[in-house]
């Protein structure tokens, strides 16, 4: 069981990783762009860190929001330092993402149990 939590929490490591680093390149412009498509980005993105953080930390539900919203936050803020906005609305989407997919997760194990 420690190889696999292992495996999870390198995962988390370069997830998180990868994701700082596409939040934070100069956003290219794409043609033919739906607008406002890039909040299911968000919500999936931080969905997707929600879940790894769960699996990789096994945390305390508001423990993982307590650091996981406030990052997002965070991350959405310091876009404006790097050739992007900061957008209420990117924020609010990645908070979703994150209390769907933790809810979801903590359900299971109450569950589970």
């Amino acid at each position: 069981m420690a190889v696999r939590q292992r495996h999870w929490q390198i995962a988390l490591v370069v997830y998180w990783a990868l994701l700082f680093f596409a939040t934070h390149y100069p956003r290219v412009a794409i043609p033919g762009e739906i607008p406002n498509s890039d909040k299911l980005v968000h919500f999936g993105a931080f969905g997707g860190l929600a879940f790894l953080f769960w699996v990789a930390v096994r945390p305390r539900l508001w423990v993982a929001a307590a650091i996981l919203i406030p990052y997002a936050g965070l991350d959405e803020w310091l876009q404006q330092f790097t050739g992007r906005f900061t957008d209420l609305m990117d924020f609010v989407a990645n908070t979703i993402g994150i209390v769907v997919v933790l809810g979801a997760l903590a359900l299971h194990r109450r569950y589970r149990r």
